[in-house]
């Protein structure tokens, strides 16, 4: 499957998956599923799945991005 790249932050959605979230940060999903677990990434719980939002990634990389 190819991916689609991202060149700006208004292409990133409000709210992502830990997929979407590994691929922008070039870690790995279960690597950033256990730190969400140890409270260590700032994710959640929805349903099943992990999500994070864009504003605590942004927060999580280093501040605020434009």
């Amino acid at each position: 499957m190819k991916q689609k790249l991202i060149f700006d932050w208004s292409q990133v959605p409000l709210i992502m998956d830990l997929r979407f979230a590994s691929l922008l940060l070039g870690q790995g999903v279960d690597s950033l599923k256990k730190r969400a677990q140890r409270g260590e990434f700032p994710a959640f719980k929805s349903g099943r799945d992990w999500r994070v939002t864009k504003d605590a990634l942004i927060n999580y990389i280093g501040g605020e991005v434009r």
